[in-house]
């Protein structure tokens, strides 16, 4: 008996460590995002809404299935298909090589403009202010990846979330965030302190990550490529008024 117990102990630690789920119901899609980024996927009233929310649900109303949809870290998103959580990721993610080398993605449905927010008595507005700066962006987000690679001169510091990169610019801890021109604009409307500018257009746009060789990916492209032509995107957009 006493080895019984042992042996089932040591069975839950290890779906611990690799994550076992309860076996997922075929009628739904289970999406991973991280619900910090207005107008894309944001909480209001604990319910989580947005562009890529609706998006989405569409796709999943296009397949006869239910979206479900899994609030965590954007760090976190990506890795959670490796482990089985989700079937596909949607959280403004953009599609880089690097990325690519892991997972597959749906063919990219918008493209970024990133943004400098900065408190307005000290503006940094462009790439020449960049040098010897403290700049603050979110961990694993294009922001990083383009700082890392075009701001080797500044002091780079990826936070957990861009509501804590802004409240660290408040307070003096860094002069600058990178993001996306939409969250800049939301950010500076709701706080006469921050000012921003554009800095860069992204070249790598937001695509539905999945694992390799999910057959959800092509399935999905085919959804996509409908929207397309029928203004389902498009009405999406206006919608959210990122158009």
């Amino acid at each position: 008996m006493k080895n019984f117990i042992k042996l089932f102990a040591i069975i839950l630690a290890l779906c611990a460590q690799v994550g076992c789920h309860e076996k997922k119901s075929t009628d739904e899609i289970h999406f991973g995002t991280s619900a910090d980024y207005p107008p894309f996927e944001y909480k209001s009233m604990d319910k989580i809404i947005g562009f890529d929310i609706d998006l989405a649900s569409c796709i999943a109303d296009e397949l006869g299935k239910k979206a479900v949809f899994h609030d965590m870290s954007f760090s976190s998103v990506l890795p959670s298909l490796q482990n089985g959580t989700i079937d596909a990721a949607i959280s403004t993610i953009a599609v880089t090589e690097k990325r690519s080398a892991q997972y597959d993605f749906s063919q990219q449905y918008f493209f970024e403009e990133m943004f400098l927010v900065f408190d307005r008595k000290h503006p940094v507005k462009d790439d020449g202010d960049l040098r010897g700066k403290k700049i603050a962006c979110q961990l694993g987000t294009t922001m990083e990846f383009w700082l890392r690679e075009n701001a080797k001169s500044s002091e780079i510091t990826a936070m957990d979330n861009n509501n804590q990169a802004i409240e660290a610019v408040k307070a003096g801890l860094m002069d600058a965030v990178l993001m996306d021109g939409f969250q800049a604009q939301i950010f500076c409307e709701k706080n006469n302190q921050l000012g921003c500018s554009f800095l860069v257009k992204s070249g790598d746009g937001y695509g539905i990550a999945f694992r390799k060789n999910s057959p959800l990916c092509g399935q999905i492209n085919q959804i996509l490529h409908k929207f397309t032509a029928d203004g389902t995107l498009e009405k999406l957009a206006k919608k959210w008024k990122i158009r």
